[in-house]
């Protein structure tokens, strides 16, 4: 009898510590076992534990992107999914939003807002002359990583302060956009000025696999004639008197 029972309180001692154990399992060696299911996410420098977390390097598809801290939620990792709100800064990316890895092999986002310097965007302007100034911010309301692919994605972009340097320097209104993915695990979307100043701005753009294309209208507005300089500088005059700026950039597998 009494060797029945020490059993009984050696189990529930043996479960107990389990259970603390994975309570508070090192973030380290959560990540040793879980690395084969984060696809093209890779971190480095890992920490803290699988709950609350931060890795000093975190990359997609072998790109840097900074630091990360992520907080996750315990029931749903019980289930199977890891849930967690993340935050990653680094020198050119701050995003912060919820990402979720089921069991399945998906991984998605939801409310994942991001800001980055629009000087970061500069080389798909191909002129070599010209650097994007302001800041380019935005909002993921979903997205879905399957593969290299993005689907089921949507949300909003604003280009704030935005302008240009380089020959001439100048400042523009805000530039708006709203993009979402097609069928061929691209994205694609829409910009626009916001009326308040002296460029008028209305394109489309598409993000794919290693490439980005876009394709705008661009013309002065209330007869500034430094705009209509530098569209004839950057940009292939219309009959209209708009100027069509269209390009055609190669890029690193997106992320």
């Amino acid at each position: 009898m009494r060797f029945s029972k020490l059993l009984l309180v050696l189990l529930a001692l043996a479960l107990v510590a389990g259970g603390v154990f994975f309570w508070w399992l090192p973030a380290g060696v959560g990540y040793r076992y879980g690395v084969k299911y984060l696809g093209p996410v890779a971190l480095s420098g890992v920490r803290g534990t699988v709950w609350d977390g931060h890795a000093d390097g975190v990359s997609v598809f072998g790109r840097d992107l900074g630091e990360i801290d992520w907080r996750a939620e315990r029931a749903a990792l019980l289930r199977g999914r890891f849930v967690a709100d993340i935050r990653i800064r680094g020198a050119d990316v701050d995003v912060a939003g919820q990402v979720t890895r089921s069991g399945g092999g998906g991984l998605s986002a939801r409310d994942l807002r991001f800001s980055v310097p629009a000087e970061a965007l500069t080389p798909l302007l191909g002129t070599g002359t010209v650097k994007l100034l302001g800041t380019i911010s935005g909002v993921v309301d979903q997205a879905t990583l399957a593969g290299a692919l993005l689907r089921d994605a949507s949300g909003t972009a604003r280009w704030s302060s935005a302008g240009v340097s380089g020959e001439v320097e100048m400042r523009f209104s805000d530039i708006l956009a709203e993009f979402a993915s097609r069928p061929d695990g691209s994205i694609a979307g829409a910009a626009h000025d916001d009326g308040s100043g002296d460029l008028a701005v209305d394109g489309t753009f598409a993000l794919r696999l290693g490439a980005f294309d876009a394709d705008a209208a661009l013309r002065p507005r209330n007869g500034n004639a430094q705009v209509a300089e530098l569209l004839r500088r950057i940009g292939e005059p219309q009959p209209d008197g708009s100027t069509r700026l269209a390009f055609r950039a190669q890029m690193l597998a997106p992320f």
